[in-house]
């Protein structure tokens, strides 16, 4: 059995057995409302899953992510307040020119992603902090608040449906359009793919600009679920969202992977969370255990075998 067989089967099986060692320790984890809870919490971590997904198979990283979710759910309930409920889609392009100013600085200025993620995430904070002035911002009341809060069938809540069909998008995007290929390119080899006649600096800057386009909009999420913004709301979502990814089965050295797998490890990261808390276990030994997955994630998905240094 090749390694990518193996990591998919291990994460299949740890997709099963987390619930029955759950429901075995609580019956409740699996009841209707926990299971809505924990479908409401993958929709917004699967939207920064896609977020930072781009970034990662080009070799980079995008620290950003978290603040990015803040700026845009910030603005989008100020717009909502003096626009109207249906301005908060005004966040999307500026989500989108957020992550191509992150894009460019990298591209063309040649910073490393790291730093300059660092940076922005600093800075997209300090001006969410600013226009709320420090004080949850409330979602106004209108015609939309049904389009995010009910449910599919009863069953499937909208904020799930809309981010799998982004999260479906995503995947078609790298896998069957020339810029996807040319991400993939660049993560295996960025000289190979500039040999080649691939435009480097735009296809990362397009890549930097997806996720922050996927950020607005799983502001939007979690902000139509919250029903309030504060200006750290997204912070949480930054390392289980790298910590999903990687998971998935996407190397952080790029080139590798992708989204149909970052899927996966979503569902694991809000089932163990989900599991924990239900169980009771004490915050310092759930942040003790994710920790531990994400240094078992890493192991498994990062071939040593061609390394000969590690730094």
């Amino acid at each position: 059995m090749n390694r990518d067989r193996l990591q998919t089967l291990l994460l299949v099986a740890a997709l099963v057995i987390l619930p029955i060692v759950f429901v075995s320790m609580n019956p409740q984890y699996l009841s209707p409302g926990n299971l809505d809870s924990m479908m409401r919490q993958s929709s917004v971590l699967l939207l920064v899953v896609a977020a930072g997904t781009a970034p990662i198979l080009l070799g980079s990283i995008d620290l950003s992510v978290g603040a990015i979710v803040s700026l845009c759910a910030v603005s989008a309930a100020l717009l909502a307040q003096s626009m109207g409920q249906a301005a908060v889609f005004l966040v999307l392009p500026l989500g989108l020119l957020i992550g191509l100013f992150n894009g460019v600085i990298v591209s063309y200025i040649k910073l490393p992603s790291f730093l300059v993620t660092l940076g922005t995430s600093f800075a997209f904070g300090g001006i969410a902090l600013l226009l709320s002035g420090g004080f949850p911002v409330q979602l106004i009341s209108g015609p939309l608040n049904a389009a995010f809060q009910r449910s599919l069938f009863g069953i499937f809540p909208l904020p799930l449906v809309y981010a799998v069909i982004l999260w479906l998008l995503l995947i078609v995007f790298l896998r069957r359009t020339a810029t996807g290929r040319f991400i993939y390119a660049i993560g295996g080899n960025e000289r190979a793919a500039k040999v080649c006649g691939v435009n480097v600096r735009w296809v990362k800057a397009l890549a930097f600009g997806a996720s922050g386009l996927c950020c607005a909009l799983a502001g939007v999420l979690v902000l139509f679920s919250t029903t309030a913004a504060t200006p750290d709301i997204g912070n949480s979502f930054l390392l289980p969202s790298i910590a999903a990814i990687v998971m998935g089965g996407t190397p952080l050295s790029g080139g590798q992977g992708g989204a149909a797998r970052g899927l996966i490890g979503t569902l694991i990261l809000v089932e163990l969370t989900n599991g924990m808390l239900i169980i009771g276990l004490p915050p310092a030994a759930q942040q003790i255990v994710q920790g531990l997955v994400v240094i078992l994630a890493v192991l498994l998905t990062f071939d040593r075998r061609g390394v000969s240094v590690v730094k």
